[in-house]
């Protein structure tokens, strides 16, 4: 034997890859996934990256100077997988949705009448896209505030205190309802890699967030005050009766959230609502299905926004306002609206019958970095493998005058064939 050995082998074979031309600067990359009928797919993905500080007069972004690679794997603020995600891998093999994501945004308190700003104690901020008709599409507001603390009595019972005033509050699942409790004996020095944890209580929907504070783990830490979430749905308060629900509730997987977890960033791959479209790997799965995905899977799993954000593909022209979420050295009034590009992105294919297909790139990712004023748009197309691709060719063309030549070059092709088919009875007669 000349190399290892495979430790798994697998019965998934690979489509034929065809020829991929990218006749644009964006930065592309082509690959295949299989759906949950088995079937393989071809799948091509493209970024594109616009500068939010040159609009034009109607408002449409420039293209950047420098246009930003595809994103590999995901991106988090701090530590992987604990902290909130700044942006995931753009190799999803499709969302059925597009994800709208606010990036490196915080909340700023907004300008009283005189134009200057001041600490408060809570204030609002929103998120608002139009279509390029005006009829609404997404309306979100939240309200934040400054820190506060949840604490419990020696009896029992929760208590909030005020929040305290602030200019402005980082817009992360941090700051947001949830929570882990852990406890193990040394706590809170590091856990030894043979130690048992004691306690290990997450809320599922947000287990990097605050707010959830079981007795028994509560008695366990001696502390008596902790983090208090200070994003709230705007006009639906947190209160400590969230927390007294959450603490009976803690430990209960099927347990709805008393309170969800508010932001406008990307949610977490294993949190829910988001990990149960993921499907079931269990013993079945296993024995029946590995390495395949199981038949329960939902491609929105791959859609990572909150719900209130995810949109249908947006055409271009769609109106988008920032409210309170841009700092005052960016914009004084902490606005900001701006009109999506137009996507004119296409894919060529040349199919193993010969006819050439033109088919859309849909824009299914949005993401705007409020710390840069960059605007990413992903767009992203799918096609069967079964339907036999020898070239794809990722462009901007002009379908109309496109279908038109070739119909003039089936026309002449046509006029040809019918002069042949005349002249050649005439040929056979003379000959």
């Amino acid at each position: 034997m000349n190399g290892p050995d495979k430790l798994l082998s697998t019965p998934i074979e690979a489509a034929p890859v065809p020829e991929v031309r990218n006749h644009t600067p964006f930065p592309s990359q082509y690959f295949q996934m299989m759906d949950a009928a088995d079937e393989v797919f071809h799948v091509m993905v493209t970024r594109i990256t616009y500068d939010l500080e040159a609009l034009d007069d109607e408002g449409f972004p420039a293209l950047a100077a420098v246009q930003d690679e595809l994103v590999e794997v995901d991106e988090f603020y701090d530590a992987d997988n604990i902290s909130s995600v700044v942006q995931e891998s753009d190799f999803a093999p499709f969302k059925p949705k597009c994800d709208v994501l606010l990036v490196n945004a915080s909340a700023h308190a907004p300008p009283n009448g005189g134009g200057k700003r001041k600490p408060m104690p809570r204030f609002p901020a929103g998120l608002r896209i139009d279509t390029a008709d005006g009829r609404q599409i997404v309306q979100k507001l939240v309200t934040v505030t400054g820190p506060r603390t949840l604490g419990r009595g020696l009896m029992g019972g929760y208590s909030l205190s005020e929040p305290e005033p602030v200019l402005a509050v980082p817009i992360r699942y941090e700051h947001a309802y949830g929570g882990t409790n852990q406890w193990w004996k040394g706590w809170p020095a590091r856990i030894e890699d043979d130690q048992r944890m004691e306690i290990d209580l997450h809320e599922a929907h947000n287990p990097i967030g605050c707010g959830l504070i079981e007795p028994n783990w509560q008695k366990k830490t001696g502390l008596s005050q902790f983090p208090a979430p200070q994003i709230e749905i705007f006009e639906k308060p947190f209160t400590s009766a969230h927390a007294e629900t959450a603490a009976r509730n803690a430990g209960n997987p099927d347990a709805d959230a008393p309170y969800p977890a508010v932001g406008f960033g990307a949610i977490g791959r294993w949190w829910q609502p988001r990990r149960a479209l993921a499907g079931s790997y269990d013993e079945v799965w296993k024995a029946t299905r590995w390495p395949r995905l199981p038949d329960d899977f939902d491609f929105a799993y791959w859609n990572c926004a909150p719900d209130d954000q995810q949109i249908d593909y947006p055409q271009g022209g769609e109106l988008v306002k920032l409210v309170n979420l841009v700092a005052p050295e960016q914009a004084a009034d902490g606005s900001l609206a701006f009109r999506l590009p137009r996507n004119e992105l296409k894919l060529l294919l040349h199919l193993d019958a010969g006819i050439p297909l033109f088919k859309e790139m849909n824009v299914d990712t949005l993401i705007i970095d409020v710390e840069t004023m960059k605007l990413t748009m992903v767009a992203r197309c799918t096609v069967a493998a079964a339907s036999g691709i020898e070239v794809l060719e990722l462009g901007t063309w002009d379908v109309a005058a496109a279908r038109a030549r070739n119909a003039t070059t089936l026309a002449e092709q046509q006029k040809a064939r019918d002069a042949a088919s005349v002249a050649a009875p005439e040929e056979a007669i003379n000959g």
